[in-house]
């Protein structure tokens, strides 16, 4: 084989590496047009264990143990524009697991919001804000201060579109 060959072969393989960059990080003014759409749950932690369904058991993983109901799990979470100079707006929809007698997508929850701090926190009018650890196009985790179990805790939210 020639020179040339393995130096294209060099020179294709380097490419290849830095176009699967994993830092799709979106940062800054960016972060409030990839906030948009619906987005649902891919993981839910807390940074001290609890136990919020009172069977003695206590986790920090929430989402993939039997500390939440089935039916919390596969809500959609949504955020949109309302216009210029005005908040945008957040729900939370039942998906196809309704919790209650209510109806599959019905809205069970409803804020505004707004990014602030260069838009690493999405606060709200009516709930704890969330602080954004990580954001991609198709992914997003953030932070957000609760009660669980009557315990102050950290909250984790993965979620993905």
């Amino acid at each position: 084989m020639s020179y040339k060959f393995h130096f294209f072969l060099i020179v294709a393989f380097v490419l290849s590496l830095l176009s699967c960059n994993k830092n799709d990080e979106i940062k800054g003014v960016d972060r409030a047009k990839a906030l948009l759409g619906q987005w649902k749950y891919a993981a839910i932690t807390t940074d001290r264990a609890v136990d919020i369904n009172g069977d003695g058991i206590v986790n920090i993983d929430l989402y993939n143990t039997q500390e939440m109901q089935q039916c919390l799990k596969d809500n959609i979470t949504s955020f949109s524009e309302r216009g210029e100079n005005q908040k945008g707006s957040y729900s939370l929809n039942e998906n196809s697991l309704p919790c209650s007698e209510d109806s599959e997508f019905t809205n069970v929850e409803q804020d505004n919001y707004e990014l602030i701090n260069d838009n690493s926190i999405i606060r709200f009018d009516n709930r704890n804000e969330m602080r954004i650890v990580e954001m991609t196009k198709e992914r997003f985790v953030v932070d957000t201060d609760d009660v669980l179990g009557g315990k102050s805790v950290i909250v984790t939210i993965t979620y993905v579109k």
